[in-house]
């Protein structure tokens, strides 16, 4: 399947009988990432009805999703809101939606509908990008053939995350996990078999 992510931060405004809806969505790319950012919108919005989110980040082989009502009626919220990050094929993302009553009971429906929408709205005006899969490794081959791989490396997309090389050349790079095999035969065939290729879990 194809996945999306958003290319920055955005926020959007809706406003349903009185109440304020303020969704916002950011890419994520670990849980960790996600908690951070979460803790910081509820320290922003302290004086909040209700903060209420959903994530959908890849963890090794499957996507990972998980939302909260935020103290909203089950079902309402979090589910809602997960629904739109479904439905648009978002990945390493984030999206909260917090709500600030305004004094008129929506219902059920009119829970699901707000938040849905303001979820969808958020969507809407973000630019997204298509995502691809990425994996480490670390490649290490004599010093001669340094400029041959770079330059092929560069050809396949691969990017050095961290040079690390002594009297060999040693790279901690990321490539996606489509071009793995070409980066195998480069390695393979400019090194002549001197170089090492091993991956990162």
């Amino acid at each position: 399947m194809i996945y999306y992510l958003p290319e920055k931060p955005q926020s959007y405004i809706l406003k349903v009988k009185q109440s304020k809806f303020i969704s916002y969505l950011r890419m994520c790319n670990s849980l960790q990432e996600f908690k951070s950012w979460l803790s910081q919108v509820k320290r922003d919005h302290y004086d909040s009805s209700h903060v209420c989110w959903a994530y959908a980040i890849s963890r090794n082989q499957s996507v990972d999703y998980h939302y909260s009502d935020g103290g909203e009626p089950s079902g309402t919220a979090g589910q809602s809101i997960l629904n739109i990050i479904k439905t648009n094929k978002l990945i390493q993302s984030g999206l909260v939606v917090v709500r600030y009553f305004g004094g008129i009971k929506l219902g059920k429906k009119g829970l699901v509908d707000a938040y849905g929408t303001a979820a969808d709205g958020v969507i809407l005006i973000t630019p997204i990008m298509k995502w691809s899969k990425k994996v480490k490794f670390i490649i290490i081959f004599p010093m001669d053939y340094f400029g041959e791989v770079y330059e092929h490396l560069s050809k396949i997309d691969g990017k050095i995350l961290k040079d690390i090389s002594a009297d060999q050349c040693k790279w901690i790079i990321e490539i996606e996990i489509g071009r793995t095999s070409g980066l195998i035969q480069i390695i393979r065939n400019i090194t002549g078999g001197f170089g090492k290729i091993e991956k990162i879990e």
